[in-house]
């Protein structure tokens, strides 16, 4: 059976989910939406957040879930979202495979794996050497190329072409903020990275992008590298999400010294 949990639970705080919290890292922030939906199991091994209808729901499952348990996790997830006109979720792979199978043969509809996530920690950051510029922040005289910048990021990590000006809004409130940086080479804006929210326990980087023109010079990993130093100062333990699919951005981070921390499966279900 299913239960709803407060914001102010500390489900988040138990040893077995904190021993899995960058893979999952993300349900901290949900928690601390507007209106999300937080549910759990009656013995705490599996917890449900979203943070709306409109954006997956995460999953998080115990390492000792035992297989008569599963049943139980298939018809709580079914119930729970089965009158959602679309749905995303996300879990451990097994699980993400185990849940979709089940819900689209109930709904009578398809599935596919929409992303395939590399999580990532880092304990000790190895700074690059050699590597030309230096952090900075933006100005609103910078909204431009930062909205450029998120025109390409959004492009590569989900492959939706956008334009600057739809990105305008996006770009000025990111400048504004306290938690956005750029590298810098020479005056000129080489890449941007954004430290995105800070649980407990961690500082969670994103927005990451360097465009194709400035690419394998290091700027990415120095910047990252940087903000995980400005995390590091904050007592917390900086992490990440990676797609799978994009090699290069994979390689960049372990070479800065982040250590892989399991994959999550994000699922989309079709009509």
């Amino acid at each position: 059976m299913f239960i709803p949990f407060d914001k102010s639970s500390n489900v988040f705080d138990t040893k077995p989910f904190i021993t899995e919290e960058v893979r999952f890292n993300l349900m901290h922030r949900i928690r601390e939406s507007d209106d999300p939906i937080l549910i759990k199991s009656e013995n705490g091994k599996v917890i449900i957040a979203q943070s709306s209808p409109q954006h997956p729901a995460w999953i998080w499952t115990d390492k000792d879930v035992e297989e008569q348990e599963y049943k139980e996790l298939a018809d709580g997830f079914y119930n729970l979202f089965k009158e959602q006109d679309s749905l995303e979720f996300v879990a451990k792979p097994e699980i993400a495979e185990f849940l979709a199978n089940n819900y689209a043969k109930r709904k009578n509809i398809t599935w596919k794996i929409s992303m395939c996530m590399e999580s990532y920690y880092c304990s000790n950051i190895n700074f690059p050497m050699h590597v030309s510029g230096s952090i900075s922040k933006p100005s609103l005289e910078d909204v431009e190329i930062i909205s450029e910048f998120f025109g390409g990021f959004i492009q590569d990590c989900f492959g939706i072409s956008t334009t600057m000006d739809k990105q305008f809004k996006a770009a000025r409130s990111y400048i504004l903020s306290d938690n956005f940086y750029v590298w810098k080479n020479s005056n000129e804006i080489v890449s941007m990275a954004n430290i995105a929210h800070r649980s407990p326990r961690h500082g969670r980087i994103n927005e990451v992008y360097t465009p194709p023109s400035h690419r394998k010079k290091g700027y990415a990993g120095a910047l990252v590298s940087e903000l995980s130093k400005i995390i590091y100062n904050e007592n917390k333990i900086p992490m990440l999400y990676t797609d799978l699919s994009n090699l290069a951005s994979n390689k960049a981070y372990k070479n800065v010294g982040f250590v892989e921390c399991g994959i999550v499966n994000q699922i989309r279900f079709e009509v």
